[in-house]
């Protein structure tokens, strides 16, 4: 009783400052803060890049038909696994090529990758990455939550299907895909555990509705505010939710996708949030 009236206290201290914004995580409102970057080849020591250089060569999974859904499916060594991780991507799609490279890592960790083209061959072109003319109010209508959730549901039967014959399926999200990952970890939605980093457009009742252990990596310089961190812990300790959360100074929006790895921070920030993300998944996924 008392832990549920501190949280509900601290809730209503930080109302204000929610109710600045549409949801807990806001979405950039134009991509004036997206930026190009690197994957550490801490991350990708075991794949084809080995000389820095991030090409569509470096990638070692294969395109896929999944449900009709144009599909980047990384195999873990042996091929067959019960262990997978649906990966959902950033606005850049399937088609970025550190999307890729960084489910062939999560493959190396031992699990299934399936990562599904969201936007149905219409990402937001990388091109346009820092650039702030860019109309994603446009591009956003273009691709709803019943658009995207169909996309999502269509994978995870098709993973728990007899084509793969998963027994355990966790999701990884960035920044777009976060916000899914969050919302198929309610009942029944087919996640056993979750992780996100930089989530964007999170609303309060998504997170009220998950019951699956969840983990999530914020960058400190990420448009997310203190108030709307602290208010997002509180929804997960009165729901006596399993879930992390981890700070990383200097990491800005992006981070563990792509960041500048010249710069110590960022390129500790990412290393540490894919690992934070294999080990939650090794604990809370694996067979």
């Amino acid at each position: 009783m008392r832990t549920s009236f501190l949280v509900s206290s601290v809730l209503a201290v930080l109302a204000p400052a929610l109710a600045i914004a549409d949801s807990l995580h806001v979405y950039p409102r134009s991509l004036a803060d997206e930026h190009p970057g690197q994957l550490s080849k801490v991350i990708t020591s075991n794949s084809l890049c080995s000389n820095g250089v991030i090409t569509d060569a470096n990638s070692t999974g294969k395109f896929e038909v999944v449900n009709g859904i144009r599909t980047y499916i990384a195999y873990p060594r042996g091929k067959k696994s019960k262990n997978a991780i649906l990966y959902l991507s950033d606005i850049f799609g399937v088609d970025l090529i550190n999307n890729q490279l960084l489910a062939d890592s999560l493959a190396r960790a031992g699990y299934l990758v399936a990562v599904p083209d969201l936007f149905d061959g219409d990402a937001v072109p990388t091109d346009f990455m820092g650039n702030p003319t860019f109309n994603l109010t446009e591009w956003r209508i273009r691709h709803p939550p019943e658009a995207i959730d169909a996309i999502v549901t269509s994978s995870i039967s098709a993973l728990r299907g007899e084509q793969f014959g998963v027994e355990k399926l966790g999701a990884t999200g960035y920044c777009f895909g976060g916000k899914y990952v969050t919302r198929f970890l309610a009942p029944g939605k087919g996640l056993d555990a979750g992780f996100t980093a930089h989530p964007s457009q999170v609303v309060a009742e998504e997170y009220q509705a998950v019951t699956k252990p969840l983990s999530i990596a914020f960058g400190a310089l990420d448009s997310i505010t203190p108030a709307q961190r602290i208010a997002t812990e509180a929804i997960f300790q009165t729901n006596n939710l399993t879930y992390q959360t981890a700070l990383y100074a200097g990491a800005e929006h992006g981070f563990a996708v792509r960041t500048d790895l010249s710069i110590p921070q960022k390129k500790f920030a990412q290393e540490s949030a894919y690992f934070q993300a294999v080990r939650f998944f090794d604990a809370w996924v694996k067979v």
